[in-house]
């Protein structure tokens, strides 16, 4: 499920930071999205790899390059079982990845006449002195031990190993540029490639949760720092180069430039995300974590719908329900939404979450057909980005066509902050479903900015006096004072007045004597799932 694209040309300047804070997020996500196909690439190569390169001259080799390959081939799985979880098709890829990995390797070792040299340990170790297949497998416990930063949310740690990692290579090719001749840290290709994806899908795994993610911001801070990076970049290199001209150990320096460059990148990054120079332009790490895990719970339908009941006033009938959405995370257990609807607006995952909850909640309240459930009116919560994304009245048409919900028993509930900002593609949207015969409702009325003229203008249904004012009534002379005028506002208006969040009898007893017409609130019923709002009703409560 993704989200539909916004036109954000017609927004308010107030809301460009929103609008920055959704490209972020979503340009991270996609980075994210590419770490189990790095993953799969590393895993490929090694596979494809592995029979092509020349055979080790002592069984000590082999066996390291063999512990090499294996190190980057479980950390790789193990990014695709995160990122794609426990499925039929998952253990079927780890099964056939690993017989064909050993099957490889057993070719491989048994190419040697002997296995002595697995026995003794002087020859292991001197043959292991060899600098290539060593660096190799540096290279290789970096990636893992990066992995385990990782799976422990030690993220800036692992970041950090894993740059190192991912600049390793770079000694090498140093080296080659420099005409050096067997340099410190010279990879094989095979491990360059292999074990330089397996980092970077690591990385993108990760990529929104620490300071590395400034360096792939795409605006005008990023861009700067990318500048500084790569110009420091280049002197490094270029002072690397004088040093070798004028003397200096050759096969040192390549090394030497590579844990500048490494260094340079954390110092810069780290910086940047210590003064906070982002701060009005993009969520914080910790939140666009959240935001990641939100939309991975959409993709993987982890929300759920309870209801809450709505009341005649006069006859104490039940007469409308109210969807809210909850999640049901897999490791925290049920999140209430006032911890994820913010995040949800501020990244544009509202969309694709508010289109769920118009779906399931049509389909639930259209398969009540005896009973007193069988009439109800279902009320549906909608933000302002959903009313202002293209196709929106088409998408409300086609869920009412197929649930066969009739329009009349649907009401959208608008806050009077979205009414105030809403553009022409807002109101025609509202026209179009008023002629639809959808039901509209003005939420939170009086919290906002509380404009009088979309009163007017806007063709509403219901006005809900909000559960701030009813906290304080009876007792409270202001609070009686604005929640009587917004009563007396609305019924001239013509609108039917719905008092939420009435916990007390004797905030029940006034509103009705101010003459409001439906009420809901923890006096008469807390918000319920399915099968409880059922028992709740066929009990009588």
């Amino acid at each position: 499920m993704s989200a539909p694209s916004i036109d954000w040309f017609t927004e308010s300047v107030q809301e460009c930071t929103t609008q920055r804070q959704y490209m972020r997020h979503r340009f991270l996500r996609t980075v994210q999205k590419q770490s189990p196909w790095l993953a799969l690439a590393s895993i490929f190569s090694i596979l494809f790899g592995l029979p092509l390169i020349p055979l080790q001259a002592t069984f000590a080799l082999s066996v390291l390059q063999s512990l090499s390959s294996l190190l980057f081939i479980v950390a790789s799985l193990r990014v695709v079982y995160d990122t794609w979880r426990w499925s039929r098709m998952t253990r079927l890829l780890v099964s056939a990845v690993l017989i064909w990995f050993f099957v490889q390797v057993y070719t491989l070792l048994s190419s040697h006449a002997s296995y002595s040299h697995l026995f003794s340990t002087d020859d292991f170790f001197s043959d292991a002195s060899h600098r290539q297949v060593t660096t190799d497998f540096i290279m290789s416990l970096l990636v893992m031990l990066g992995y385990l930063l990782c799976h422990f949310r030690f993220n800036r740690a692992s970041q950090t190993i894993l740059s190192i990692a991912i600049l390793m290579p770079v000694t090498g090719l140093l080296a080659q540029a420099y005409h050096i001749p067997d340099a410190y840290g010279q990879l094989s290709l095979l491990t360059s490639v292999a074990g330089v994806l397996c980092a970077m899908s690591l990385i993108a795994k990760q990529v929104s949760q620490t300071s590395l993610s400034y360096l792939l911001l795409l605006d005008d801070t990023g861009q700067h720092l990318r500048w500084i990076v790569a110009v420091l970049f280049l002197c490094a290199i270029a002072l690397g180069g004088m040093g070798v001209l004028f003397g200096h150990d050759p096969h040192l320096t390549p090394l030497l430039i590579t844990l500048a460059l490494n260094a340079i990148v954390l110092v810069m990054t780290l910086n940047y995300y210590r003064k906070g120079v982002m701060h009005d332009q993009v969520l914080p790490p910790e939140e666009l974590a959240f935001a990641s895990e939100l939309e991975a719970a959409i993709a993987h339908q982890e929300f759920y719908l309870v209801y809450q009941p709505q009341m005649d006033f006069l006859t104490g009938k039940l007469v409308g329900v109210e969807a809210l959405i909850r999640w049901q995370h897999p490791q925290h257990g049920v999140v209430p939404p006032n911890k994820f609807i913010g995040v949800a607006e501020l990244t544009g995952l509202i969309v694709p979450m508010g289109a769920w909850v118009l779906k399931v909640a049509c389909q639930q309240v259209a398969a009540w057909k005896t009973g007193d459930l069988s009439q109800v009116k279902v009320s549906v919560n909608v933000s302002p980005m959903q009313l202002r994304s293209p196709g929106f009245t088409d998408y409300v048409l086609q869920v009412l066509r197929e649930t066969g919900l009739s329009a009349e028993r649907l009401v959208i509930e608008l806050t009077e902050s979205a009414l105030v900002h809403s553009d022409c593609k807002g109101t025609e949207s509202l026209q179009a479903l008023k002629q639809l015969g959808v039901k509209l409702a003005i939420d939170d009325f009086g919290t906002g900015y509380s404009c009088l003229a979309y009163l007017r203008d806007i063709p509403g249904d219901y006005l809900k006096v909000d559960r701030s004012f009813v906290n304080d009534v009876p007792g409270k002379e202001r609070s009686e004072a604005v929640t009587s005028a917004i009563v007396v506002l609305g019924k001239n208006l013509h609108y039917q007045i719905v008092a939420e969040g009435v916990e007390t009898q004797a905030q029940a007893d006034y509103l009705k004597s101010l003459g409001c017409d439906l009420v809901q609130g923890f006096l008469y019923a807390r918000p319920m799932e399915e099968k409880a709002l059922q028992e709740w009703v066929n009990n009588g409560t």
